[in-house]
């Protein structure tokens, strides 16, 4: 009996140390909490077009800039978002987000495409129950009449 009553005073002296140092929000904080997902890893490839014309390699040749991020909203499931994205209009532009469990099982894919733009992405979830080994690839294509196609590919962890 000695040995419980001295248990329980511990337990209890215990928990309320515990809940005393804790850092609770107050009432205006609540509602100015970030719900914003967290971003977690991402992956960037940046090149310069290549030609073949010689009137083309004088001038400034447009720049291709491929991006995957994968993310972890507050609530919801994780996604990635795959985006390409150029210095110029681009005749064509193409991207792929694609999610993948930890042993490389395809998961979800999206992808998206624009002619004559400059700018395009594509975002996959992930609805994995764990995915702390999951992670994503992008695909990215531009193409630019006059230069050579630009193809990239691009990886991000959970």
């Amino acid at each position: 009996m000695n040995i419980k009553k001295s248990l329980s005073v511990t337990t209890l002296g215990l928990a309320v140390l515990g809940f005393g140092f804790t850092n609770n929000a107050s009432a205006s904080e609540v509602d100015t909490v970030d719900k914003q997902p967290v971003l977690v890893d991402f992956d960037t490839i940046q090149s310069t077009k290549t030609s073949s014309v010689p009137s083309l390699t004088i001038a400034a040749a447009p720049k291709n800039d491929s991006n995957i991020s994968v993310y972890t909203p507050f609530f919801g499931n994780p996604y990635a978002v795959a985006k390409s994205n150029s210095t110029t209009t681009e005749d064509y532009v193409y991207a792929k987000a694609r999610t993948f469990n930890g042993d490389g099982s395809l998961v979800n894919t999206k992808s998206n495409s624009a002619k004559k733009s400059s700018f395009v992405s594509a975002t996959a979830t992930n609805t994995s129950i764990y995915y702390g080994d999951d992670y994503a690839i992008g695909n990215h294509t531009y193409k630019l009449s006059g230069y050579n196609d630009v193809n990239h590919e691009t990886k991000a962890f959970w």
